[in-house]
């Protein structure tokens, strides 16, 4: 299905049907038929959706037969299999201030891979509109805020998943909302009730946290200096799509065998495999490719990292006090990028 991202495999929607989740009105309206698929921009609006959701931090996995969702997929009532799907996740979000009301809107596809299923949560946003009214036989035009204004084609989605009926395979996205005290990933947690593998953007946070609290062990590794080498590992792994994270311990702690040997005995403790896959690499290359400082001056400078690289351009200097120096070098010409 990463077809469909990567090289616009073709995707006919043949069923698709919106409930409202409206729990700031505490009003669950289940349609009792199907979307027509024949209006203006319904089918592209729904593709260019899915195609954001592909391209985001989505996690990956299979379905199992045991699980919640792959037993609704085996109704044959689209209607009623949706409902359910919908009353179930009315339920969860009844109550929880947090998490924000929406449609859900379920659709099955035909794509070049196969059978799609999907299952996307449009949340409400609010937008001012205008309005003709008449009072006293005149025409005014008024402005009224609509609570429920659903995001555009071009937006991130929060939550939805994504299910290649023939593989049982699925991608995944959601965001966590503070229930009960706790942060809740309550999309796959307490709707779908499966478990997900970690997503590539939560292994590079942990990556970097590891990296960090090791460095902050030793004063012959500057926290600026480790984190600055494992951005440049993880923009080299950008080329392949595979992240090594042997190729970290041997290229950032390369001079202090204990904090290598450390950071290795955390990195397995957390259950993160040696080699992870990254796609989406686009999503990820305009983060990792650009060094970004922020000096205890209130000084804030981002570095292209060949340009960092390069010591005939960025270099460092520990000064014999104890500070330190940035020095750039080289500079032909300066603008401010200040503009009018």
């Amino acid at each position: 299905m990463d077809e469909l991202r990567l090289k616009g495999t073709m995707m006919i929607i043949q069923h698709a049907i919106l409930h409202i989740l409206d729990t700031n009105t505490g009003s669950l309206i289940a349609s009792q038929g199907e979307m027509a698929l024949d209006g203006a921009g319904v089918q592209d609006y729904i593709e260019q959706i899915v195609k954001k959701i592909y391209a985001g931090d989505v996690k990956k996995g299979t379905l199992t037969a045991q699980d919640y969702l792959a037993t609704m997929l085996d109704n044959a009532d689209f209607s009623d299999m949706t409902t359910q799907l919908a009353s179930k996740m009315f339920d969860i979000m009844s109550g929880q201030d947090a998490i924000r009301p929406g449609d859900i809107l379920s659709f099955l596809a035909t794509t070049d891979d196969g059978p799609l299923f999907g299952l996307i949560k449009l949340n409400f946003s609010p937008r001012y509109a205008h309005v003709v009214a008449y009072q006293d036989n005149q025409m005014i035009n008024n402005l009224v805020l609509n609570q429920a204004v659903l995001p555009a084609a071009t937006q991130t989605v929060d939550e939805a998943i994504l299910v290649d009926l023939t593989t049982q395979q699925y991608h995944l996205l959601e965001k966590k909302y503070l229930i009960d005290g706790h942060r809740v990933a309550y999309f796959s947690e307490k709707f779908l009730a499966i478990q997900l593998e970690t997503s590539v953007k939560e292994n590079m946070q942990t990556i970097k946290r590891t990296v960090k609290n090791i460095a902050d062990k030793y004063d012959d590794l500057p926290a600026h200096e480790v984190l600055a080498k494992t951005q440049e590992v993880i923009d080299d792994a950008l080329e392949s799509g595979q992240l090594d994270t042997n190729t970290i311990a041997e290229k950032v702690f390369s001079d202090n065998l204990t904090a290598k040997m450390q950071y290795q005995e955390k990195i397995a403790a957390q259950v993160i495999d040696k080699t992870i896959a990254i796609e989406n690499k686009e999503k990820y290359q305009k983060k990792y490719r650009t060094q970004k400082f922020k000096l205890d001056s209130g000084i804030e400078i981002s570095i292209p990292i060949s340009v960092y690289q390069d010591p005939s351009k960025v270099e460092f200097v520990n000064n014999v006090n104890g500070t330190m120096s940035l020095v750039i070098k080289d500079i032909e010409s300066v603008f401010n990028k200040f503009t009018v």
